[in-house]
Formats: C-alpha cells, structure tokens, sequence
C-alpha cells in the first residue's frame, strides 16, 4: 500500500472529504503535495517526514502553493482531510495564520495531545482507528461549542461548484453581506482569501478537465476555465504545481 483514501460517515460527510492512509512504501519516496483546498489533521505514527516530527498530531493549514515531502518506508501517516472552512468547527483560532504551515495540532485545539495519539496507536485495526478517529472530532466539536454559521459553506459550496469565474464583489451582494464582512470571515474560517480560494478551485477543475480530456487545445482550456491566454494558464499552474499544463495529460 501507497496511498489510499476512504470515505467518512454519512454523520461526517459534510465536514469531512476523505481519511487517508500512506503506509507500507517500498523504498524512500519524494512525494509533491499539490492545493486542493482542504486542510488536514495528520496522525504521524512512523518516522518523522521532511515535515512531520515523529509521533505527533498536526495541522496543516490551506496550501497556495506545491509542498515537497520525503517518506521512507517505515512512513506512517493517517490523515483527515476536511472540506473547505470545515476545520473551523474544531477551532476558534483564525485559520489564515497557519496558511502553508504544519504546526502541532495541540496549539489550536489543546485536547489533540499525545495520549489521543497513544490511544489511536493501541487500536489494532484500521476500522477501529477511523472509528476512534470519528469519535474524537465529535467530541472536539460538541466541546467547541461554536455557533453554526452556514454562510461560509455556501459559498465555497457555490464557489466549487461555479462553471465560471466567479466575481467576489457579485458573491457578496448574491448572500446579502458587505464585501468586507465576507472577505474578513472567509479568511477566518477558510484559511486563505476568496481570491486565492478560486485560483486554486479553478487551477483543480482545470487540472482534471486536462486530464480528462488529452487530445484537447490546451488554448481552448485556457479560455474556457476564465485564463486569459495560454501564458496564463502555463504561469499559473507553475505557482500551483512547478509543473505545466501538459505534464497532466
């Protein structure tokens, strides 16, 4: 085994995207970590990783840019990817602090400690650790308390979701809200800007459509996914990947 990914309860599927697991590896691996415009919580049960201390649980906030990690094969990561603004739900914190950083899960939510590690380690089988997992983000997010504000989710909702490129000042006045207010509560609860929140959606749906569709005009892409011209496009996913458009066909 590699990587593999799994699907959360049908009680965490709207905070949750996908747990995943990299385990088992056959040599020492460099693997390029790319924005997807999630945040993860990561149970580092192996060696420590070019980025990840030994034994430890982390947070790695919204990336805006590619991540090059190291991993040997005694690597042992078991991971929570939570849709966009969702870790918010665990922490008051203002998650634009912690952009492209890995920091100790602890200091934003204090119960997050080695002996919820420990505990983790001690279930034998993988169900049983995705069930210990579940259990401790229930019991983090009735302990938060924090008031439910579904503003935030709709508008990632409607900015993944948008076949267009999208114009913030319109999203604002679309859910009645100054441009200001939703800016400030986006970048509080998202972790990055609403402008960089859509390069990265777009830089994502773009991605895929290249790579689902080979034989088509990288210019065409260009133009249907809002770049202004193949320049753009190629720049872009420079900043986003280190690689160009091509090298995902």
């Amino acid at each position: 085994m590699k990587y593999q990914e799994y699907t959360p309860t049908n009680t965490l599927e709207n905070i949750i995207d996908s747990y995943w697991l990299i385990k088992d590896l056959n040599q020492f691996e460099h693997q390029r970590v790319l924005p997807d415009g999630c945040s993860d919580l990561i149970f580092n049960l192996g060696k420590a990783t070019s980025s990840i201390p030994k034994e430890t649980i982390v947070i790695s906030g919204m990336m805006t840019t590619f991540l090059d990690i190291s991993l040997d094969n005694d690597s042992e990561l078991l991971g929570i990817r939570f849709k966009p603004g969702q870790l918010s739900k665990l922490t008051s914190h203002p998650l634009f602090e912690i952009k492209n950083k890995t920091i100790e899960a602890s200091e934003l939510i204090p119960s997050l400690d080695i002996e919820k590690l420990e505990e983790l380690e001690s279930q034998k089988s993988l169900k049983n650790r995705l069930k210990y997992i579940e259990h401790i983000i229930y019991q983090i997010i009735n302990n938060n308390k924090k008031p439910n504000d579904p503003l935030i989710t709709s508008v990632t909702d409607f900015i993944l979701h948008s076949s267009e490129s999208v114009n913030i000042e319109k999203l604002a006045k679309r859910f009645n809200i100054s441009l200001r207010q939703l800016e400030r509560k986006f970048k509080h609860n998202v972790g990055v800007t609403m402008k960089e929140f859509t390069r990265i959606t777009r830089f994502n749906q773009t991605k895929k459509n290249i790579s689902d569709n080979p034989d088509q005009s990288l210019l065409h892409i260009a133009f249907d996914f809002g770049y202004y011209d193949h320049s753009h496009l190629t720049n872009e996913f420079r900043h986003f990947s280190g690689q160009i458009p091509s090298d995902f066909r």
